[in-house]
């Protein structure tokens, strides 16, 4: 039997070894059989995520990020289209990106990751950190673009104490108002309050009761901040006179107030601890 010519086996044996170097390296095959190299999905997010976090960071053109179809949604229920969002970007002087996982089919790049930024957001200072994000990206034309981005978390509060105080002289303000419709647009749905005594109502039972009255300006004091995210948290006292029925509530007594985040960034109620002791 006539042996095969060592001149023909090689083109054979480099093809063989093209072909493990291929798969080895993640090809696959088109229906045509052309083989295409699989992008690496990972890489590719942190490469597309870093251009849009670069962005708004200064460091390039946000409009050249962003896809037709661009939107955003917060934690808090902010949202944007491209418009609203280039109108009104985050200014970030510093970020930090981990954990980035992306997964790749056809011209679909989604990615999640976790993300700490410091600058300004919506007027406010922040700094965040692993704060989770998920992404994604669509392809055309050879280019990647940012189509949708779900910011699951907004950081903490570097202003938080400045925050602080608009809250409680809106909730506070909006009480000694004695107008329901003004405490009803600082009160969020799940909204309790207890006092002293033990009285309690919900949001609903609030509304229908008899509202403190101030007979002389809400003077607040003592305030003590903390902040994360999308709450805060406030401890004070009302230094005023201020009149619940027939009775009148001691003076300086403090008072311990939750407040979330809703749209549009406005500070809503959630809890309310009142602390003051009565006089006859």
């Amino acid at each position: 039997m006539k042996k095969p010519s060592p001149i023909r086996l090689r083109p054979l044996l480099f093809a063989a070894a093209l072909l493990g170097a291929g798969f080895a390296t993640g090809w696959v095959f088109r229906e045509d059989g052309a083989a295409v190299a699989e992008e690496d999905a990972t890489t590719l997010a942190e490469a597309q995520i870093t251009r849009f976090y670069d962005a708004l960071s200064g460091k390039g053109e946000l409009a050249a990020v962003l896809g037709d179809a661009f939107q955003i949604m917060r934690t808090d229920g902010t949202r944007y289209d491209r418009a609203e969002y280039l109108g009104r970007p985050p200014s970030y002087s510093g970020y930090q990106l981990a954990d980035i996982r992306g997964m790749l089919a056809g011209d679909v790049l989604t990615a999640t990751f976790y993300a700490g930024v410091t600058g300004a957001l919506d007027d406010r200072t922040v700094a965040s950190t692993d704060q989770p994000r998920l992404a994604v990206f669509t392809r055309a034309d050879g280019e990647w673009k940012l189509q949708a981005l779900a910011n699951l978390g907004a950081g903490l509060l570097t202003d938080s104490a400045e925050a602080g105080k608009k809250a409680v002289e809106a909730w506070v303000g909006a009480v000694a108002s004695g107008d329901p419709a003004n405490v009803a647009k600082v009160i969020s749905p799940e909204f309790q309050i207890v006092r002293s005594d033990g009285t309690a109502y919900d949001a609903e039972a609030y509304l229908q009761s008899n509202l403190p009255r101030f007979p002389e300006p809400p003077a607040i004091g003592t305030l003590v901040v903390t902040g994360h995210g999308d709450h805060i948290v406030a401890r004070y006292q009302i230094t005023s006179k201020i009149l619940l029925g027939e009775e009148t509530e001691m003076r300086d007594a403090p008072r311990l107030t939750v407040f979330r985040r809703g749209p549009g960034g406005t500070w809503l109620v959630v809890a309310h601890s009142n602390f003051a002791a009565f006089q006859q």
